[in-house]
Parts: C-alpha cells; sequence; structure tokens
C-alpha cells in the first residue's frame, strides 16, 4: 500500500530484543530509507518492569549473519525511551519521518504514553504503528497506557487492526480508506479464513477496526 501511495519515511523499532521483529519491518524498507533500533540492550537496570532483556552484541551479531544487506541502513541505539521527547526524537533517532513503527518498549503506563506520543510526532501521512501487548492479560497496563493516551494526548492516530496481540494504528484521517482496503485486500486472498468466525468489526477508543481472535 506504501508503495502505491507513495508513502515515504524510515523504519522504527522501540524495544527490539534481539531484532525479530525489527529486521521484518526493515525487509520492507527501502534502499533510502534508515531502519533505527532503540532499546536498553545491556542498561537493564533500566528495565523497570522486566518487559523484556535486549543484547545489542546478539543483536548485531544477527544483523551481520542473517541480513548482511541492511547493515549501511540499520542504526541500534541503546537509550530508554523516556528520555527521548516528541520534541527530541528526530534529533536523537537521526529520522524525519517515519513510516512504519513497532512500539514495544517499557511496558509501564508511562512508557506506553510516551512511545505513542513519540510514534504521533514521528508518523508520516499514512503511516503504520504496531502497538505491542495491546490486551495481552500479562500486560493490562499496556492497554491501560494506550487509552489514557488516547483521551489525553493523541491528536492524530487511530487503530485500524487487531491481530496477534498488536494493535495496528495510522494517521486519523486515513484510518477509514486503509480500513477499507484491508477489508477488501482480506477478501480477495483470504476469502475462507475472513469469513471463519475469526474476524470481526469491533470498536476501539470509537474507531472501528477489524480483530481476529
Amino acid at each position: 500500500m506504501h508503495d502505491i501511495e507513495d508513502v515515504k519515511g524510515d523504519i522504527l523499532e522501540i524495544g527490539v530484543h534481539h531484532g525479530k521483529l525489527f529486521f521484518l519491518l526493515s525487509a520492507a524498507s527501502r534502499d533510502n530509507e534508515r531502519c533505527v533500533a532503540v532499546d536498553l540492550f545491556e542498561d537493564q537496570q533500566k528495565n523497570l518492569d522486566h518487559s523484556g532483556k535486549g543484547s545489542l552484541d546478539i543483536f548485531n551479531r544477527h544483523l551481520r549473519e542473517l541480513f548482511p544487506d541492511y547493515v549501511s541502513r540499520v542504526t541500534a541505539i541503546s537509550a530508554d525511551s523516556m528520555s527521548l521527547t516528541p520534541v527530541t526524537a528526530r534529533q536523537r533517532l537521526g529520522v524525519a519521518g517515519v513510516r512504519l513503527m513497532s512500539v514495544d518498549g517499557g511496558h509501564t503506563v508511562a512508557h506506553v504514553m510516551n512511545d505513542m506520543q513519540i510514534a504521533q510526532e514521528l508518523l508520516v501521512t499514512g503511516g503504520v504503528v504496531l502497538l505491542d501487548d495491546f490486551l495481552g492479560p500479562h500486560w493490562p497496563t499496556v492497554t491501560e497506557g494506550f487509552y489514557r493516551y488516547m483521551q489525553i494526548a493523541n491528536r492524530r492516530l487511530a487503530p485500524f487492526l487487531i491481530f496477534q496481540n498488536k494493535l495496528f494504528l495510522t494517521t486519523f484521517s486515513e484510518q477509514p480508506e486503509i480500513l477499507t482496503r484491508l477489508r477488501g485486500f482480506l477478501d480477495r486472498t483470504l476469502p475462507h479464513e475472513i469469513h471463519s468466525g475469526h474476524w470481526r468489526y469491533t470498536t476501539v477508543a470509537d474507531h472501528k477496526v477489524l480483530s481476529c481472535a
């Protein structure tokens, strides 16, 4: 969809652990797009809720051995995302705008709210944010942080999909079209699955979304 609509921007993940999802997102990057990985890595004393345990050595080994073609476009930054703000994020991360972003850092309410505010500041029009562990029973703080963000700080993001414990969001004005295109794509490619009873429309923060359970 981003190629069709000519959506341009970098790739960003907050909370990369060893890079499993990060490299999947990076595979969608173009030659002129940067892929930025932010994690505490070995600075685990700041991991207040023990929501992950990243390793820069393992991440870099995976990058060199499994994804050598991406070495030149990947930047790993060791930082607590709470040290970033919407005002400082662009300069600190070296991105002008982001079209694909995963939010999977600290799972405290404060971390989620802060990371979602960074996401809304960096996301380009028509970009997509993935919020990890939304509605996850082990991390109710993620769900609480999301709804607080939507009520208190959100200006421009709207959810459109819940899939495999992730909430997908895009920019507010583009949400209806993206939701329509997503449903059309699923109808064409997975007609039996979409009518299997596992999929339905529901409402999240006053927005119509597709949900798979």
